[in-house]
């Protein structure tokens, strides 16, 4: 449970050496590379431009290629394969007909909205005969065009023939809508008169579009030109679809575009005289030999040096567990990386989480999917736990749910009286799934449930406190272990032995041991203080672990809250099923079972990761942990895109 041990170093070389140096740390992939003086700063614009525009490609072509494609592109490639893209691979072609057709689509969408705005324009006006190139206006009369509410039409018209009797009002839609379209010829003499009665009414001028054309003739032309232009975004869709073929070679040219990026970042780092250059950084203290005899069959003129870190740097954290602890690293990023000066606590805790998880699905049939859903992704990408950590944790996850649930008797929400009997067992509880032991329909299995919960609890926040000792023990600090933490693991050893065995003994050790308690928790001011201190310090502890000790309390509610919603989701598929014939009632049974289910599995899953997770993060390194450490971050060649 401790991390990795780091050391600081300098490597100094002739500076003819440069590059060599700097490929063969890129390799190696061992040192964390830090500035030796002031960086040097380069100008990145063309790089970063240029990457830049391959990411474009990139994330353009990614929606446009096959399942074939993206499978190759999730492939590991080889360096060998990444440079020979990059020097072969017609980038600048690339993206230059990505370019063109991303403008082609822009003018064409443009256009197409402009048609759309057009043809609603000209809607009500198709039955217009008139050109609308020609002019609106004659020597004595003028054309208007307008919308009138239908129910004001034989107002007007009235009205028009009282008081501008040489007027002509002709009706040109005829939707039955609320407003229709009208054409008024009205005597130049007769427009003010005329504009006050129909404006009276509901009339709403209308400007139609100056086109060589009809209505009618310009309605359907905007049609066909939408047509061509929706057939070109389609030919440009093929053509990206064409493209895609090349983007399993574009996420080469991107990798190896960051790998420049990462040396170009190097050589800012390093300090350099006329003939030397410098570059420090942090490595793991037992790679040291094998890197300095690296080096060494580089160039002999090449040293490596421990270097001292400066004042307050935070050394770099590099976590190292086992392979069947590693995947539980993926939680302990969740909340932070210890601190340098920390242990890792991974290792503390793997298998509460592990356990907190299963308990709050209690649903053995859950975890057989949640089990085969991320063995079956594992064992088709073939990847390692280093390189996918999460998923191997949910696949363990769904292992140990399955085998912790059976006890409970979780089966996607069944009871043992809707299963065949051959599943089922008479005790003297009632009807039980085999294996099953609580069951957690009845109170006694509730309150099992309940007591199993609050006693991991306590289990956990005893140990997260004999964690907190121990750390302090093994770097020098006996005596504040002893007092302010190993002190609780006394008073807990005597409620123990007086609770089973009761006697003026056990009583007498109690009273001890929260005297002792008292004093310790005091630890640190002055004797004459220390009671007062120490028994402030005791009521804060006996608060916290109340109030920490209830938090354990939803491992239970979580687990009762599968069940439920899970019997939920099966009542429901039932009764659904009772309003259909049998030949109907079936698949909406089987469509509601196996949605119902499966939104159930993702929600719970989810939610026994994160709840499992805050009790680790706030209960559990409350007692121990800090956390805010910096990654160990390598300078190294990475093969994935």
């Amino acid at each position: 449970m401790t991390l990795v041990q780091m050391q600081k170093v300098g490597i100094i070389a002739h500076s003819s050496l440069r590059e060599d140096l700097i490929a063969m740390l890129h390799d190696e992939g061992v040192l964390d590379v830090r500035a030796a003086g002031e960086k040097v700063q380069i100008d990145h614009i063309k790089v970063e431009y240029k990457a830049a525009e391959v990411s474009f490609a990139v994330t353009t072509l990614k929606d446009f290629a096959d399942k074939q494609t993206l499978a190759v592109c999730d492939k590991k490639v080889s360096i060998e394969d990444t440079v020979h893209a990059a020097k072969h691979t017609d980038v600048h072609g690339i993206i230059g007909q990505l370019h063109l057709l991303e403008k082609e689509d822009t003018e064409a969408n443009r256009a197409m909205v402009e048609l759309k705005d057009l043809r609603a324009e000209l809607s009500l006006w198709k039955n217009l005969h008139a050109n609308l190139s020609e002019s609106n206006t004659s020597e004595h009369t003028i054309r208007i065009y307008g919308t009138l509410p239908l129910l004001k039409e034989h107002i007007l018209h009235e009205s028009m023939i009282q008081s501008i009797k040489r007027s002509v009002l002709e009706k040109v839609s005829n939707t039955q809508e609320k407003e229709e379209a009208y054409v008024a010829i009205i005597w130049k003499d007769d427009l003010r008169k005329f504009e006050e009665i129909a404006t009276s009414l509901g009339w709403t001028h209308t400007s139609l579009p100056r086109v060589d054309a009809t209505p009618s003739q310009s309605y359907e032309e905007a049609i066909m030109e939408e047509k061509k232009l929706k057939e070109l975004l389609e030919r440009n869709v093929l053509k990206r679809k064409k493209l895609s073929v090349e983007l399993p070679n574009l996420l080469k040219v991107q990798l190896f575009l960051r790998w420049l990026d990462q040396k170009q970042e190097v050589r800012e780092s390093m300090a350099a005289t006329v003939s030397t250059i410098t570059l420090l950084g942090w490595m793991a203290a037992n790679r040291m030999k094998e890197l300095e005899q690296k080096l060494e069959k580089l160039n002999p003129a090449i040293a490596l040096v421990k270097v001292k870190p400066d004042e307050n740097e935070e050394t770099p954290v590099l976590l190292k567990n086992k392979k069947i602890i590693a995947p539980f690293e993926s939680v302990t990023g969740l909340y932070g990386l210890p601190l340098s000066r920390e242990m890792d606590p991974t290792a503390a805790l793997s298998p509460f989480f592990i356990l907190y998880f299963s308990l709050c699905l209690t649903d053995a049939g859950y975890g057989a999917i949640i089990a085969l859903l991320f063995g079956g992704y594992l064992l088709k990408t073939r990847k390692t736990i280093e390189e996918a950590k999460l998923p191997w944790l949910l696949f363990f996850g769904g292992v140990m749910t399955f085998f912790v649930s059976i006890p409970f008797g979780g089966w996607f929400g069944f009871t043992p009286e809707q299963v065949p009997a051959i599943l089922t067992k008479q005790t003297a509880q009632g009807l039980l799934f085999k294996g099953q032991i609580w069951n957690l329909s009845a109170q006694s299995g509730i309150d099992f449930l309940q007591n199993l919960s609050l006693s991991l609890g306590i289990t956990h926040l005893f140990f997260g406190m004999f964690l907190a000792g121990q750390h302090k023990w093994i770097h020098g600090k006996k005596a504040e272990a002893l007092w302010v933490d190993f002190t609780a693991h006394l008073l807990l050893g005597s409620i123990i032995v007086y609770a089973l065995r009761p006697s003026p003994f056990a009583l007498y050790l109690l009273y001890a041991s929260i005297a002792i308690m008292i004093w310790g928790k005091g630890y640190g001011t002055v004797w004459y203080a220390r009671p007062l201190m120490g028994l402030l310090g005791t009521m804060n502890f006996v608060i916290g672990m109340i109030s920490n000790g209830l938090s354990y309390l939803r491992i239970l509610a979580l687990g009762l809250v599968t069940g439920a919603i899970a019997a939920a989701i099966n009542q429901v598929a039932v009764e659904m099923g009772k309003l259909f014939p049998v030949w109907l009632a079936i698949p909406v049974i089987v469509i509601i079972f196996l949605g119902g289910h499966t939104v159930s599995i993702a929600l719970n899953t989810l939610g026994s990761f994160i709840h499992s997770g805050r009790l680790q993060f706030i209960e559990f390194f409350s007692q121990f942990f800090e956390g805010g450490g910096k990654e160990f971050s390598p300078f190294r060649r990475t093969t994935s895109s």
